[in-house]
């Protein structure tokens, strides 16, 4: 109960009632990672973020994905992870908001509302990929 509650204080914090798609289509990738992944991915993307440690399950360190696929950036996994309307099996259980919903409900009966949400999720795959750190030599 105590994640779910976080989780919906998280999530009314970055989905305000005044906010639309457009203030954050707006916004670059890093500055979406702030507002959005940063409470428990941490400003780096470790994992280490001030929400983790009320979770019960451990938040990835965001900076070793391209390291754990062998080197190559999952982009297109990242992408359906982020957006959270596609079930990823090995992902496991949803704790992580389904942000593509969330952006989508934003601009309800806006016809533009699909393209500015999957724009955002482009956006914060872009910043993701460039926190990963350089392949190990």
């Amino acid at each position: 109960m105590r994640v779910i509650t976080l989780l919906a204080s998280f999530l009314l914090l970055a989905v305000s009632s005044q906010a639309t798609a457009a203030d954050y289509v707006a916004m670059s990738g890093a500055e979406l990672y702030s507002r959005f992944c940063a409470s428990c991915h941490g400003v780096t993307g470790r994992g280490d973020g001030p929400a983790s440690e009320s979770l019960k399950i451990e938040v990835p360190d965001l900076t070793l994905i391209a390291r754990r696929a062998q080197g190559t950036y999952p982009r297109d996994r990242i992408e359906k992870i982020i957006d959270g309307r596609y079930i990823v099996g090995a992902h496991g259980s949803r704790t992580m908001p389904v942000w593509g919903e969330d952006f989508s409900r934003l601009e309800i009966g806006n016809p533009d509302a699909e393209r500015s949400t999957r724009l955002i999720i482009l956006r914060l795959a872009d910043y993701v990929w460039l926190l990963q750190k350089p392949a190990e030599n």
